[in-house]
């Protein structure tokens, strides 16, 4: 894979998973009460956090791994599980469970009681893009590559970061059914993405008990 399609990858891999679209109707409900600037303040905030986490799995997962005992492999089958559950979630246009519980009670009186509980995590920075993130690594097997994830994950919450600040004007034009439909195509492109993530992970589990 050039570097170029490796990014593309990349970027399109994380922004699907992190699924910006999707969460701009939670994101409005959480984020109303407050003025404008403060809106805008609290989803860079969220984004800022999120970009933190992902980039310190990008840079010390493997060391996680390690610790625990943990293929890559075995990671990219329960990864593209948990991806393709996402990604079915999706295509029925609901909110993913692993992002956010129904029971769930929001407490709107401090800025930072949404800003990293449950913006940043679970709902951007959440398993599925944490997933994502060390399967991308795993495929990086050089300085290059490994700079082209880090890129991947700045452009994916660049990009989610100005599609959420505009989620007011986006509910107002598009409406929930559009937001919808659209959710439901990127599930769709999950739904392969995490098929052959699992696929690839079967396949090298096999090899490492000298299955060919």
């Amino acid at each position: 894979m050039d570097i170029i399609n490796f990014y593309i990858y990349g970027f399109v891999s994380l922004f699907i998973t992190i699924d910006p679209i999707g969460l701009i109707p939670i994101v409005h409900s959480l984020t109303y009460p407050y003025p404008k600037e403060q809106r805008v303040k609290i989803i860079k905030k969220a984004i800022i956090s999120s970009t933190v986490v992902l980039l310190l799995f990008a840079l010390f997962g493997n060391y996680i791994f390690s610790y625990f005992g943990i293929t890559i492999d075995a990671f990219r089958v329960a990864g593209g599980i948990l991806l393709f559950k996402i990604a079915w979630d999706m295509l029925h246009a609901e909110i993913p469970k692993t992002k956010h519980k129904p029971d769930e009670k929001i407490e709107l009186e401090d800025i930072d009681s949404i800003v990293y509980v449950p913006l940043s995590i679970p709902l951007i920075s959440g398993p599925g893009a944490i997933t994502t993130t060390m399967i991308l690594v795993s495929k990086a097997h050089s300085i290059l590559e490994k700079s082209i994830v880090i890129l991947s994950i700045l452009s994916a919450m660049l990009i989610s970061g100005v599609i959420l600040s505009l989620s007011d004007f986006i509910i107002r034009r598009v409406n929930i059914y559009g937001i919808n439909a659209f959710v439901r195509i990127m599930g769709l492109l999950l739904v392969a993405i995490s098929v052959q993530i699992v696929f690839i992970g079967i396949v090298g589990l096999y090899q490492s008990i000298g299955i060919q």
